[in-house]
């Protein structure tokens, strides 16, 4: 009689198993993935780096616009002023991290990662940036120093000398922030900073934060944001509402591509081709802004006024290196060989290789 109770249990058990089975299986495809996953060349060697006190960045970002225009394209100086003084020791200090985490990528030693992480372990303890809504430049500074420092993670978490606290707090901080940052644009879908280049840089937040907490919503938030700005992208390969910026047209035409791009890089990480959209619509856009830095006519006719010279340095073109080793281009490899460095601060210093 027991031997006929316990018999039917055998084909249940396995049953059980081949679910947990399936679901450990389906958790592990879940991870997701970084542009920056490739073993660091950061040596094991012992540590000669000195790791200094981390700063303490303050909750809440004080930051004001300082255009003079509904265009947004005139400067006050004296309002531009007030804005370097409030956020120069926040990127500073977000400067300093992502130097380090590109440090210890490019061949410094593993106490690098660990100070790139004691850094943010910080940052998360204290609860730094969690306040960014005082006024929208303020949630733009939030999201673009987040994405910096989250790509700062993403460049050192494989460390495997990080502790595992540490590690939880500063994803958790990390996803945290980002979701602040996120409600900042629930009720803007009918505003331009909404469907602008502010939305596409907080998209590669999300993605980047996402990435590193493990979070498909965030993840797919920065999906969005991308198709938001991908759909807007003309046969022509322009911006509408970055053509609406005057005479710094061209200028936020490259400043809208950057996370455009560096979002297409982190969604092929994970098996998502976010270059197709559009009709490969961040080709497009690509092209025409290569071509208006050398020739900007089009830029002029178009926003109806001449436009400000782009001298180029890391922040205009360095985030365009993984597009080119992808679609290669001799001009846009000749922008590229110019640049003295190739590192970007809100894009978490140098691109992936």
């Amino acid at each position: 009689m027991s031997c006929l109770t316990t018999l039917p249990r055998k084909p249940a058990v396995l049953a059980v198993f081949l679910v947990l089975a399936n679901v450990a299986q389906a958790q592990a495809a879940a991870v997701l993935h970084s542009p920056w996953d490739t073993p660091a060349s950061g040596s094991k060697m012992p540590a000669t780096f000195t790791c200094s006190a981390p700063p303490q960045l303050p909750a809440s970002i004080k930051a004001a616009d300082y255009y003079t225009d509904v265009a947004h394209s005139v400067i006050d100086p004296a309002r531009k002023r007030a804005y370097d003084e409030a956020t120069d020791n926040l990127r500073l200090a977000t400067r300093t991290v992502v130097d380090m985490a590109d440090g210890y990528r490019t061949g410094g030693n593993e106490a690098t990662a660990r100070c790139v992480a004691k850094f943010l372990d910080s940052f998360a303890t204290h609860d730094a940036l969690s306040d960014g809504a005082t006024t929208n430049q303020a949630v733009y500074v939030q999201g673009w120093l987040l994405g910096s420092l989250t790509v700062a993670w993403l460049k050192i978490r494989s460390d495997s000398d990080i502790p595992l606290d540490e590690q939880s707090r500063i994803t958790a901080w990390l996803a945290d922030i980002a979701s602040r940052n996120i409600a900042y644009y629930a009720s803007r879908g009918d505003k331009t900073d909404g469907r602008n280049n502010h939305r596409y840089w907080a998209g590669f937040t999300a993605m980047a934060a996402g990435i590193a907490a493990n979070r498909k919503d965030l993840f797919d938030w920065g999906v969005d944001s991308f198709r938001i700005g991908a759909n807007q992208i003309t046969p022509d390969g322009t911006l509408p509402l970055e053509m609406a910026r005057r005479a710094k047209a061209l200028h936020y035409h490259i400043f809208a591509a950057a996370p455009l791009v560096t979002m297409a890089e982190m969604a092929s990480a994970n098996g998502v081709d976010l270059y197709a959209v559009n009709h490969n619509a961040v080709s497009r856009l690509m092209q025409t802004v290569v071509a208006g830095i050398d020739d900007p006519s089009l830029f002029t006719a178009k926003a109806g006024t001449t436009q400000e010279a782009v001298h180029l340095h890391a922040e205009d073109i360095a985030w365009a290196a993984p597009f080119e080793r992808r679609f290669p281009d001799p001009a846009l490899a000749a922008l590229l060989k110019t640049l003295a460095s190739r590192s970007v601060l809100y894009l978490g210093g140098l691109p992936a290789n």
